[in-house]
């Protein structure tokens, strides 16, 4: 029979996700074949609900808003990326795609916070790396920027795209334009030191 909610798609694709510049297979794993699903608590056709799905690797669980049976308003879905590691998305949905403001933590090292369309990070939003020991709401998203490598700022399709900033934790940081996760256009480097330097870049090729 075919699921209502295609989710492991989605998971398998985030466990591939982007890096540092460029994109960075993390994981080869199989997603996880679903055994059977349980509406446990609620209404989880038209209301709010709990639904409680089993797999080859345990239970994923999604409680929040449905409609006709998918996902839709706010909700959290927590699903399992291995049979000692979960990943959770925290936030608005429609029709059973990621869409609006959203959290998604991916289980391994990388948390995204922001905004989604047509199940991809599409807007503003921030992406954090090394996150392996993170619980929710452990930091707040100012301190991450602060504290760890990640990109703040336009994505396309799950892409830098646009303008944005890349740190590092260091206290490196590059302010720019971006295109398909390269730096692209004019930009600024500022070292931990103070030193500026004006840049510009072409597809990712440093020009002057």
């Amino acid at each position: 029979m075919t699921s209502r909610y295609p989710l492991t798609a989605w998971l398998l694709a985030f466990l591939l996700g982007v890096g540092t510049a460029g994109v960075q297979a993390q994981s080869s794993a199989e997603p996880a074949k679903e055994l059977s699903r349980e509406c446990t608590f609620g209404d989880c056709e038209n209301g709010y609900g709990t639904l409680e799905i089993k797999t080859t690797l345990g239970t994923d669980v999604y409680r929040g808003n449905f409609k006709d049976g998918k996902y839709h308003g706010n909700g959290k879905l927590t699903q399992m990326i291995s049979r000692s590691e979960r990943s959770y998305y925290d936030g608005n949905w429609e029709m059973g795609v990621r869409s609006g403001r959203g959290s998604f933590y991916n289980g391994r090292d990388k948390l995204y916070i922001g905004q989604w369309k047509d199940d991809k990070r599409n807007g503003r939003g921030s992406y954090f790396f090394g996150l392996k020991d993170w619980t929710e709401n452990k930091y707040s998203e100012h301190w991450l920027a602060d504290h760890t490598e990640n990109y703040t700022g336009d994505f396309v399709n799950d892409l830098y795209q646009g303008q944005g900033t890349y740190r590092w934790p260091d206290g490196q940081r590059y302010v720019g334009g971006f295109f398909a996760n390269d730096k692209h256009g004019p930009g600024t480097f500022i070292y931990p030191s103070g030193t500026i330097r004006n840049q510009v870049w072409e597809y990712g090729d440093f020009i002057r």
